[in-house]
């Protein structure tokens, strides 16, 4: 091809074209890989792509810890939480002491750094064993998967802990010392509960905000709901009125909520 169009130009004009481009031609051979092409975008290296962070974020409360043969029991009647939030901060309870620190997500996918937390300084008998060995693990996580209403974390050696969310739970109420701080909401409930842990092993209903594209998550719900029945089975969307409570129980909603209505009842496929 390159000699016919060459044919028809003046020799001075040809000579100097050919000049430009026989080397061309060379490079482009030389570069094209011997499999047949460039390789596409969707082969790059994926594992650089950062998770999305909105997975970790929320408030999680520790109901299993796998893995080592030493693995303690969670001490009786004291929830060990944690609440990852956007700003790449933590913060939580150990058992007995406030904890918090910083965490990262990424560059791999399901990737987290957790910096060993700093702690208040409480003494607490029955606990303090078990808060001393959770300290330290939570440096060694490297991994997080959101699964549903679940958040686990594992390190490189096989220990794994599990997470509930409570993130609907444990809404932050500006104000509770006013009663006119109130709140209302709708919600879609699931047609079946699952388990979940409070001062006793338990069963939760799970929802999520109202979502007829069937996209959003599942969410543990701990509060109880005046004047809301529940019946395995059914799919429920109910509208609900909360009330600040100012000084709620240990381990309860900092909100009170009640059934203003039953939008609708949808048996479960």
């Amino acid at each position: 091809m390159t000699q016919r169009l060459l044919s028809f130009l003046p020799s001075s004009f040809a000579t100097s074209l050919a000049t430009l481009l026989i080397p061309a031609a060379m490079l482009a051979g030389c570069a094209a890989p011997s499999g047949g092409g460039a390789k596409p975008p969707s082969e790059t290296d994926s594992t650089a792509a950062a998770t999305a962070p909105a997975d970790i974020l929320g408030t999680w409360q520790l109901v299993k810890w796998e893995g080592a043969s030493d693995a303690p029991s969670m001490p009786e009647g004291r929830v060990i939480n944690l609440t990852f939030n956007d700003k790449g901060a933590f913060s939580g309870t150990g058992g007995c002491n406030r904890i918090f620190g910083q965490y990262t997500i990424g560059p791999a996918k399901g990737q987290v750094t957790i910096q060993a937390p700093a702690a208040t300084r409480m003494a607490c008998a029955d606990s303090m064993a078990f808060e001393t060995r959770y300290l330290k693990t939570l440096p060694s996580v490297t991994r997080f998967e959101r699964r549903d209403t679940q958040l686990i974390l594992s390190a490189p050696n096989g220990e794994t802990l599990t997470y509930a969310s409570q993130t609907l739970l444990n809404r932050t109420v500006a104000d509770t010392s006013r009663a006119t701080k109130t709140e209302d909401r709708i919600l879609d409930i699931d047609s079946q509960m699952a388990d979940c842990m409070g001062v006793a092993p338990r069963k939760c209903l799970r929802v999520r905000p109202a979502d007829d594209t069937g996209k959003s998550q599942w969410e543990l719900w701990y509060a109880h709901i005046d004047g809301f029945e529940w019946k395995p089975g059914v799919e429920y969307r109910v509208k609900i009125h909360g009330e600040p409570v100012a000084n709620p129980p240990a381990d309860a909603s900092n909100m009170r909520w009640t059934l203003v209505e039953v939008l609708r009842e949808t048996p479960a496929r």
